[in-house]
């Protein structure tokens, strides 16, 4: 973990009661989680950083698709087999994803663990395009009904052999706002935290000078699509720019439809705004397979479709916006 520590004095009426500005950058949940943050004591805002830090590893160790040690791990070894007893946590996290698959008609679906492991995006071969006849096998083993949850004991069952679940679409922004409950928990007020793209921010970057977030284009990292000014929100993307292998002139990426098993094939990219990462990311998902502003998703949102055209749900074009809690 790498801390960077400047002083920060914004209004020289301030010079009295300066705030430090604390950066710290680190590699967790397969990509770079960087943290800027203000605070009057520069010790107690380093610690808060740290304990933000641990918590999201934490939440990683117990939810990782890749450690053989983690709840989800467990589950998916015992695919077909037998029911594993969780953590209420883990439980708990399961229970959200599968409301989720009810409200979002299925389209977001942890279950594609299998589907999305033979693609070469959720384990560690390289992507290759499989055969109709794979797809077909591996959509007999996906499917969020066959994930059984008992409350009694909090156990989770994977009804078919094989079947295998991945809970990144939603668990990555879950820790993202375990870390900001650890930040706010500690009396840090004042950060902007991006962990690849997706991204909390709480409190002003400097003294009525607020944090401001941009929407590039997926294709035109220099075009600015929409860009406004944000407080206690969480902003997530959804793009196939993240994961993906041109195989024959064609590009696939890593966000599967769970009905053809295929890479969706609608958008470029996807932008939520929401008061969680959690529900950012798992919304941002859902927008990229359905590719239309939807009532289902309440917040403001941007989708950049196939063809590079632009659809703004709640964010006009040029915007210069304020969201605030």
């Amino acid at each position: 973990m790498v801390f960077v520590c400047l002083l920060a004095l914004p209004h020289t009426a301030r010079a009295a009661d300066p705030l430090y500005e604390v950066t710290v950058s680190k590699f967790l949940m397969g990509t770079s989680v960087e943290t800027t943050a203000r605070h009057p004591d520069i010790n107690a805002c380093r610690k808060g950083l740290q304990l933000a830090y641990q918590e999201m590893e934490r939440v990683e160790s117990l939810l990782s698709y890749h450690r053989p040690t983690s709840d989800v791990a467990l589950i998916n070894a015992s695919a077909g087999l037998s029911p594993v007893r969780v953590s209420q946590e883990t439980f708990d996290i399961d229970g959200r994803a599968r409301a989720y698959a009810e409200r979002l008609d299925g389209l977001f679906d942890v279950s594609v663990g299998a589907l999305s492991e033979r693609w070469g995006f959720s384990g560690n071969t390289s992507a290759t395009v499989p055969s109709p006849e794979e797809i077909a096998d591996l959509l007999s083993v996906t499917g969020f009904r066959k994930i059984v949850l008992n409350p009694v004991d909090t156990t989770v069952f994977l009804e078919a052999t094989g079947m295998k679940i991945d809970l990144g679409g939603i668990a990555k922004g879950y820790a993202i706002d375990q870390g900001v409950a650890v930040l706010k928990g500690n009396g840090i007020d004042h950060f902007f935290l991006n962990a690849g793209g997706d991204i909390h921010v709480a409190g002003e970057k400097a003294r009525d000078r607020p944090w401001r977030v941009g929407i590039r284009h997926p294709r035109n990292p220099e075009e600015l699509i929409t860009s406004f000014n944000l407080q206690d929100h969480a902003v997530a993307t959804s793009g196939d720019y993240e994961r993906f292998k041109i195989i024959d002139g064609q590009r696939y990426h890593h966000v599967l439809d769970p009905r053809s098993g295929y890479p969706g094939p609608l958008c470029q990219s996807v932008t939520v705004l929401a008061p969680t990462a959690e529900e950012a990311d798992v919304l941002a998902m859902y927008l990229f397979l359905v590719a239309r502003p939807s009532p289902k998703v309440p917040y403001p949102h941007t989708i950049v479709l196939a063809d590079g055209s632009v659809v703004h749900g709640g964010f006009p074009p040029s915007a210069d916006l304020q969201f605030q809690k």
